[in-house]
């Protein structure tokens, strides 16, 4: 092969085995030592065997800071980071069983700093005895880059979460002050005046007392609803059937409308199934409030073999469902959270007639755990 003056690679590895090559050898491999030499990725050349460098390329030695003299002969532990060479048992393996092998690790230079590399090898057979090619690329930059993206996009998504637990926030505050603190002055209103009412009109006031213990118990429900969003394992947690008259007494206190509960039969859910159909009552019950005009409303919720279906009707004035303005009453919503779950819906409404509506997921309920 061809060599720069004064080198002598027969010096260099003697030790290992290996003699030059003949002078007619030497010229026939002279146009791939050209290109051993320039290339500008990193070529190093192993023993099968040992590991050990039998041939290095200039810029390799470059890259890890050594001179040829000084990187032949070293065994990959020694410029390899210590967390990456755990991957050099599996990449000689790999590439002794004739298999292409890719690694990212992280190389050492003489002087000990780190940078990042991305090796490729093969195996292949140099001066007579199996060897390892490894093609060394550093990527440091790229990884430097991919780093920095890493953590702009967790500070983006650090940022995202910051402002949506905000504005959570601000979202229950509002609910808070809308609906809670609306009942509790009202309800301080008729505590405040029903004293004197009693001894005016004793049958007003009884009306006062059951207005006030509707009030209280509606904020109740109320915060105890503004809890379970704030701690959403009470929605997994609870009982179906106790989270669904949590939100009628809610809705009976904030608008007086009458709420009917019944419940055939008791099941665990599974979570997902649970909070869908929760979030489902509460998306009927929101817009019966603002939309329905209702004086009456009827929660069913029936456990069955086949699964459960969840059925709500109000008395209301009703709407035309072929002809629905985009988002009124909630409709894509609903669809949506049945779809989730793989549950059917059904929306049966007349104007003037009222509205019905079923939810009615068709999986088995999971059995409890002794």
């Amino acid at each position: 092969m061809e060599r720069e003056v004064g080198d002598n690679p027969g010096d260099n590895c003697a030790a290992f085995g290996y003699t030059d090559l003949m002078p007619s050898e030497e010229k026939e491999e002279r146009p791939f030592r050209r290109i051993f030499e320039h290339v500008s990725d990193g070529l190093i050349i192993h023993d099968a065997q040992t590991g050990l460098v039998v041939e290095a390329n200039p810029a390799a030695c470059a890259l890890h800071g050594y001179s040829r003299q000084e990187f032949i002969g070293l065994h990959p532990t020694a410029f390899m980071h210590p967390d990456s060479r755990r991957l050099l048992h599996d990449y000689l393996l790999a590439i002794q069983s004739d298999s292409l092998f890719a690694i990212t690790a992280v190389h050492l230079r003489r002087d000990g700093s780190p940078f990042h590399v991305e090796v490729r090898g093969t195996a292949f057979t140099y001066q007579q005895r199996p060897c390892l090619l490894s093609i060394i690329r550093d990527v440091s930059a790229r990884v430097q880059n991919e780093q920095q993206l890493e953590q702009q996009m967790a500070a983006r998504i650090k940022e995202q979460a910051r402002k949506a637990t905000l504005e959570e926030r601000q979202r229950l505050a509002q609910n808070l002050h809308d609906a809670v603190n609306q009942s509790l002055f009202s309800a301080s209103l008729i505590a405040e005046v029903l004293p004197r009412l009693w001894e005016r009109d004793p049958e007003e006031a009884r009306q006062s007392l059951e207005d006030l213990r509707r009030l209280t118990r509606g904020a109740m429900a109320e915060m105890r609803g503004l809890l379970a969003e704030l701690r959403p394992l009470v929605l997994t947690d609870s009982k179906l059937s106790d989270l669904l008259r949590q939100l009628g007494d809610a809705l009976t206190g904030r608008t007086n409308i009458p709420v009917q509960v019944t419940v055939k039969g008791q099941e665990p859910l599974p979570a997902d199934v649970q909070v869908a159909f929760y979030r489902f009552c509460q998306e009927v019950l929101a817009n019966v409030a603002k939309h329905a005009r209702a004086s009456r409303v009827e929660i069913d919720l029936q456990y069955d073999a086949g699964g459960v279906a969840l059925q709500i009707r109000d008395n209301g004035r009703g709407f035309d469902p072929a002809h629905t303005p985009a988002g009124h009453y909630g409709l894509s919503m609903m669809h949506e959270r049945a779809e989730a779950i793989g549950a059917e819906l059904a929306i049966a409404s007349q104007p003037g007639q009222g509205t019905e509506i079923v939810i009615r997921w068709t999986g088995r309920p999971e059995k409890e755990t002794p």
